[in-house]
């Protein structure tokens, strides 16, 4: 489940830094994405932006936690030192709440001697997003925050994502398309009855036109790839008993269900193969067409279920392009 949530909070602010560098940093402005990754210790972090403000260049680090991890003010403070000494620029730490569940960690953070003498003393920002108003987020005006709105205070109310549909709605670009599929897989996260996730279905359904591609891949992170590798393989085994039945023979029900088997693993593959495509299309329109010939020519499920979880890792084109070759 956390990785479910991480993977929906990455897509989300990659495809909207600006405005998620507007609400944490005043006055900051959006320059470019470093690669979070630090090669003195193997570390990755979340999100690791490089940012301006007044003229003057930093660093700014995102952590998304699904609930409180009582080590996490110290992997903020290892972070962001080792990302202050790789980079030579200071840095901005915050972790992202995201569930009310565990023991939470406030700034500062500190060291102290046995005197009480402070060694360090750590400052970062901390984001509790059920404990914002929905209002308040609404109301900064910016579009790309939209899609956090069902996991603020009042969030969990379906008139709140009528109102991010209308929002997102009202414009008909890329951005408010990618917006509002990201607000189906978050709020998906929040509902949890069958008659809320039912209608959270119907809602998102009649989107169906405008979402397009983007609807596809939320539907591929709602459901997983392993779940659909599972149940291709099952729906192939149930076909081969049943038709193994209706022959009447052990022998007939034992070839009936290799058969099965084997079609089952090639609908595993064949969607497997779509979904490798669809998201590269998504996140990499330009490696669209090697995308579609390495998926052709990969013949080993374990090897395509892998190249799907590296390109959907990558941090940037150029390790998406790295991964396909």
């Amino acid at each position: 489940m956390p990785g479910r949530w991480d993977s929906r909070m990455k897509l989300l602010i990659n495809k909207v830094p600006q405005d998620f560098v507007s609400w944490l940093v005043e006055g900051a402005i959006y320059e470019e994405e470093v690669s979070p990754h630090l090669k003195t210790r193997n570390i990755d972090g979340d999100v690791l932006y490089r940012i301006r403000i007044n003229e003057h260049p930093c660093l700014l680090h995102i952590e998304f936690q699904f609930r409180g991890d009582p080590d996490m003010a110290r992997r903020l403070w290892e972070y962001n030192v080792l990302a202050t000494c790789q980079n030579s620029l200071p840095v901005y730490s915050y972790v992202l709440y995201l569930k009310k569940e565990g023991k939470f960690i406030e700034s500062p953070s500190f060291q102290q001697y046995t005197t009480g003498q402070d060694i360090h003393r750590f400052h970062f920002g901390v984001i509790k997003l059920w404990e914002i108003p929905t209002f308040f987020l609404k109301n900064l005006g910016l579009k790309g925050l939209l899609p956090l709105l069902p996991l603020t205070r009042e969030g969990k109310d379906r008139a709140v994502i009528e109102d991010v549909i209308t929002e997102l709605s009202a414009h008909k670009g890329q951005s408010e398309t990618d917006l509002l599929s990201l607000t189906y897989g978050l709020a998906s996260l929040v509902f949890r009855s069958e008659n809320d996730h039912n209608w959270l279905k119907r809602r998102f359904s009649m989107l169906d036109e405008l979402l397009n591609e983007s609807w596809a891949f939320q539907e591929i992170l709602q459901k997983g790839i392993e779940k659909g590798l599972q149940e291709g393989l099952k729906q192939g085994q149930e076909k081969a008993l049943k038709q193994g039945q209706e022959e009447g023979l052990k022998q007939g029900q034992e070839k009936a269900l290799k058969q099965g088997q084997e079609e089952g693993l090639q609908k595993a593959l064949e969607a497997s193969r779509r979904t490798l495509i669809t998201l590269v299309e998504w996140r990499y329109p330009s490696l669209a067409q090697l995308a579609k010939e390495k998926a052709n020519l990969t013949l080993d499920l374990d090897a395509l279920q892998n190249l799907i979880l590296r390109v959907s890792l990558a941090n940037n084109e150029a390790e998406a392009r790295e991964s396909l070759k």
